[in-house]
């Protein structure tokens, strides 16, 4: 087993795609990087695997520096975004061509697939062809032939982003308790940020040139590093409010927010005055009836905008004299387009950022 280190790795065409791309994946650890279509998620695991050639920077796996060495010498597996499945073959031989391409026994190639086939439920589909099955059984098809492999290092690229709600979900949990994807270093790729907080044991969220932040989804989810990360990690997504300084608040249309001392220190000797402030759904609610703000919240009166009820919570678009604020519900909650409510905001939970600059402050 092995781990994987990408050292100043860059990879361009008319554009530069990665600039100085560093990154680690311990052996045992889930990677997950997330980022917006066509940011180059899919180019670094083409570069990992071997399908692309870096034009600068190193690869190296269990210490071996892999960069100008053949895809087929390096050990990684690969699973891809569209199946990349053989048709002609049945599911048996696709999931066995890894092992049939390095002359494996025909006896340890009958052992392994059986196994893998078992462990991800498609052992009775064995002697079907991928048109003869359903997108969800293809895909875990694909996923059979990368862990048959046993290789040093996976890479998964958007693996179950075209399937059904329901078999992401299913495979997602296999994702979690495949000994194999825990045993070696991993690393997957996805553009549904939901999905990176699910799985990552370390995320990295990609942005133009390469990696913007890394850590824990709950570094990340808690603090955010810029705007662009802030934003694009968790659902509903965060509320980003432009505001002005004034003395002990920010001023926004339509709404005036208190700060702490410790918030009034951070913006001191700020500049410009601009300051974005994020406010997660998680930390804003409706108060019902006659019900009070709570200490360490901020009371504010507005009219439901939009109402969505999702079944497991709803969530509420208010307009506060102009300022668009998204708030979690209860399941049960039903309002109506209009309706007056009171939006209690936890100002504790504040994320400051530079207007210009997107940094977090």
């Amino acid at each position: 087993m092995a781990r994987l280190e990408v050292k100043g790795l860059c990879k361009g065409w008319d554009f530069p795609v990665l600039d100085g791309l560093d990154l680690t994946v311990e052996e045992g650890e889930f990677f997950v990087v997330v980022g917006p279509s066509g940011i180059g998620k899919t180019t670094l695991l083409r570069l990992v695997a071997g399908l692309e050639t870096a034009d600068a920077g190193s690869i190296i796996v269990g210490g071996r520096d892999v960069t100008r060495i053949p895809p087929y010498k390096r050990n990684v597996a690969m699973t891809f975004e569209s199946y990349a499945l053989y048709p002609h073959m049945t599911v048996f031989k696709n999931i066995a061509s890894p092992l049939v391409a390095r002359k494996t026994d025909s006896a340890e190639i009958d052992k392994r697939v059986s196994e893998v086939a078992s462990l991800l439920q498609i052992d009775q589909l064995l002697d079907r062809k991928p048109g003869e099955i359903s997108g969800g059984q293809k895909q875990r098809c694909a996923l059979g032939r990368t862990l048959v492999a046993n290789p040093d290092v996976f890479l998964l690229d958007e693996p179950i982003s075209h399937l059904d709600a329901k078999i992401r979900h299913e495979l997602r949990e296999q994702f979690h308790t495949l000994d194999a994807l825990r045993k070696v270093a991993t690393l997957y790729v996805t553009h549904d940020y939901s999905e990176a907080l699910s799985l990552g044991d370390r995320i990295g969220v990609m942005g133009s040139g390469g990696l913007v932040q890394t850590g824990s989804p709950r570094e990340l989810f808690e603090k955010p590093g810029d705007l662009f990360v802030a934003r694009n990690l968790g659902q509903p997504t965060i509320n980003i409010i432009e505001t002005k300084i004034a003395g002990k608040k920010l001023e926004s249309p339509g709404a005036s927010f208190k700060l702490s001392a410790k918030q009034q220190n951070l913006l001191n000797g700020h500049k410009s005055g601009e300051i974005s402030l994020g406010i997660r759904p998680q930390n804003v609610r409706i108060l019902q009836g006659d019900e009070k703000p709570g200490r360490g919240h901020q009371a504010f009166k507005g009219s439901v905008d939009i109402f969505d009820a999702l079944g497991a919570h709803s969530i509420i678009i208010v307009d506060i004299g102009g300022t668009m604020i998204t708030a979690l519900g209860s399941p049960d909650a039903m309002y109506e387009y209009g309706q007056e409510v009171t939006v209690a905001v936890e100002t504790g939970s504040f994320h400051l950022f530079d207007t210009k600059t997107g940094k977090v402050l």
